[in-house]
């Protein structure tokens, strides 16, 4: 969901979403509350500057904060001249000239009010706590292993083991395209976000490629893995470089128009299964059987921190939205939160699941994270401090994905008890059950604006339920 509100040259986007991610060897990402400041400098050059509003709520006085941005950007147009980057002045919007204060301008503080407005409402909207059956896709003949939504929830993507990965439209349940070159198993699936114009696919024969959404055709294929490539993903700010994990226990960084390889990522001394960029794609987050989890920073093509304390594989690690915290889940029983400002021991060990822990998963806010474990549970955790909030408890079978919706008051699960769950976050009770599916539902995921959900299953279907 996406709404803007204009004032002469200056644009206040409002943004609130949400990702996906798969089964077994999972992605994550999570929604925002932000404000995207789009404005044209003096030389005709466009500028976007970024507002996290991770602590906004109904009850936030609109007027104060709209002002404290417009003093955040004059602070920073400051800035920029002390340093000599902006001599004329080039840089700067015309309502925020050094000879104006913050508030002066009454046309932006107004689009700025207006756009944390539209925020405020959305987060009083009513929780939609019931969703349908709207379309099944039965167009793999062998199991699938992966899926995605793009960012405005009209086409998914799934891969498979009959080594193509689909490109269908979730309105009519058209098969746009079908993306065939891989020699074995399509095990990732993403697109690059926002965009959501390319995408990228990993697969057991060792390559990903890079596919054009609208013609469906291969752009370039990727290689240099010597085992099954399980992760693969797009640079968060642009879409010239991929990340890609593979069980040969390396990670590496392509480059998507020369299809050469960047950087070689070798500190991992097993397999790797996820590799996962910070939200400005500075760092590299990769986690492996190894037992750890590692950073790198790809400006300096190093390892910065290995992430020690599990004793078995781990089965996921995300960032939060901010790139302050890391979760990491293991089959160890255990998941634990690191703080980018203290590596050297994990900040909360969540120690209560009785079985392996399969995934983990922030908030939006990255105040709360969700852990599902093999002993059938999920649960929610406040992490300031740690502190058990909620217990889903219903499943029959292990729950092998949790996904927050973009508001973050409710959480998705998926389980091979051949159903998916939705339950309310504060209180653990289950609002749904998604049923339907005929055997194992091994991923699950929220669309960008929160009103449809996409559920997988080893039946070699997906389902999208508005």
């Amino acid at each position: 969901m996406t709404s803007s509100v204009r004032s002469s040259n200056y644009t206040c986007n409002e943004e609130a979403g949400a990702n996906l991610q798969p089964g077994k060897v999972p992605k994550n990402s999570f929604g925002e509350q932000r404000l995207a400041l789009n404005y044209r400098s003096a030389d005709g050059s466009e500028r976007v500057r970024h507002f996290d509003l991770l602590d906004l709520d109904a009850k936030t006085n609109a007027e104060e904060l709209a002002d404290s941005i417009l003093l955040q950007e004059l602070q920073a147009a400051e800035l920029e001249r002390s340093k000599g980057d902006s001599a004329e002045d080039k840089s700067t919007p015309p309502c925020l000239s050094s000879n104006s204060k913050a508030s002066s301008s009454q046309d932006t503080f107004s689009a700025l009010k207006q756009a944390i407005g539209k925020l405020q409402s959305k987060l009083r909207e009513p929780v939609k706590k019931k969703f349908y059956l709207h379309k099944c896709y039965s167009s793999h003949i062998l199991p699938l292993t992966n899926v995605c939504f793009d960012r405005s929830g009209d086409r998914c993507l799934t891969g498979s083991y009959d080594r193509t990965c689909h490109v269908i439209s979730t309105n009519n349940a058209e098969v746009q395209h079908i993306l065939t070159g891989h020699d074995n198993v399509v095990f990732s699936v993403g697109f690059n976000t926002p965009r959501c114009d390319k995408i990228v696919t990993g697969s057991f024969d060792g390559t990903a490629k890079i596919w054009s959404v609208s013609s469906g055709q291969c752009l370039s294929t990727l290689y240099g893995h010597t085992a099954e490539v399980v992760a693969a993903e797009f640079h968060p700010l642009h879409d010239q470089a991929v990340a890609t994990a593979c069980i040969d226990g390396k990670a590496r960084i392509f480059d998507t128009e020369s299809a050469q390889e960047l950087q070689l990522l070798t500190q991992h001394g097993a397999e790797v299964i996820t590799a996962r960029y910070s939200r400005i794609g500075q760092l590299l987050l990769t986690g492996s059987f190894d037992h750890t989890a590692a950073i790198w920073d790809v400006r300096t093509k190093s390892c910065c921190h290995q992430l020690r304390g599990h004793t078995a594989e781990l089965s996921n690690c995300v960032w939060n939205f901010g790139g302050t915290l890391i979760a990491t889940g293991s089959l160890d029983r255990t998941a634990r939160v690191w703080d980018m400002r203290r590596l050297d021991e994990e900040l909360h060990l969540v120690s209560t699941h009785s079985d392996e822990v399969l995934d983990v998963g922030f908030d939006a806010a990255g105040k709360l994270l969700a852990t599902c474990s093999s002993d059938c549970t999920a649960r929610v955790w406040s992490l300031a401090p740690l502190e058990m909030l909620s217990l889903m408890a219903g499943h029959s079978d292990e729950v092998n994905k949790v996904c927050f919706s973009p508001s973050g008051c409710m959480l998705l699960t998926a389980s091979a008890d051949n159903t998916a769950r939705l339950w309310l976050t504060e209180t653990g009770q289950c609002s749904q059950v998604l049923s339907g599916h005929e055997s194992e539902v091994f991923s699950c995921a929220y669309s960008y604006a929160g009103d449809a959900i996409l559920t997988a299953s080893k039946d070699n279907t997906c389902r999208v339920w508005r």
